[in-house]
């Protein structure tokens, strides 16, 4: 279900998370130490819209500061962030004044969207035992978020913004899932060939 549209703080990055993802951000920029100085101070979450080629685009998540790692003498600090959401951008403003970073309006997409397609679950029940030699059953699976499946892959940047940018990400991921099985087949398959001449 979308929800309302929300006005949140924003820093993008050439970055996409998907949600309870972790990472650490250096910032250095005064806009954006303002903007963390802001947010911990309010409580609030900010959002990171993905860059591509110097440009913002349509989709993003919305993280919260988890902790500052550290803080350096020239007032950059390491900062962890966690992702809560994935958005679509309605509206981009680069800066919001009075203050230095800019803002935009939100909508939120649906982050819980569960495994039903019965090929994706099939896939996914494959690529555990095969990539990850874990046994995973198909009630686990159909528990599971298709974000939530995609944070195990190990995808590119890019691969995850097309996934969070699709119109229909079960079948994106799906796609996505075949042709990792493929290519790890037919790597295999070569070794052995090798290994037999």
């Amino acid at each position: 279900m979308k929800t309302k549209q929300l006005t949140i703080p924003m820093f993008p990055l050439n970055m996409v998370l998907m949600p309870d993802e972790t990472t650490k951000l250096y910032v250095f920029e005064d806009r954006y130490r303002q903007l963390i100085d802001d947010c911990l101070d309010n409580d609030a979450s900010f959002g990171i819209p993905y860059i591509e080629k110097g440009q913002v685009q349509k989709y993003g998540c919305e993280v919260k500061i988890n902790r500052i790692l550290k803080t350096y003498e020239n007032g950059a600090m390491d900062v962890l962030v966690e992702a809560k959401s994935i958005f679509k951008l309605i509206i981009y403003t680069e800066v919001l004044k009075p203050k230095l970073y800019g803002a935009g309006i939100i909508e939120y997409q649906n982050n819980n969207q569960k495994i039903v397609l019965s090929n994706l679950q099939d896939s996914i029940v494959h690529y555990f035992s095969t990539v990850q030699s874990k046994i995973v059953d198909y009630e686990t699976v159909s528990q599971l978020s298709v974000f939530g499946v995609a944070s195990a892959l190990q995808l590119t940047q890019g691969e995850k913004y097309k996934l969070i940018a699709s119109s229909n990400p079960q079948m994106h991921l799906l796609n996505l899932l075949n042709f990792i099985i493929h290519l790890i087949q037919t790597e295999q398959e070569l070794q052995d060939r090798f290994i037999d001449n």
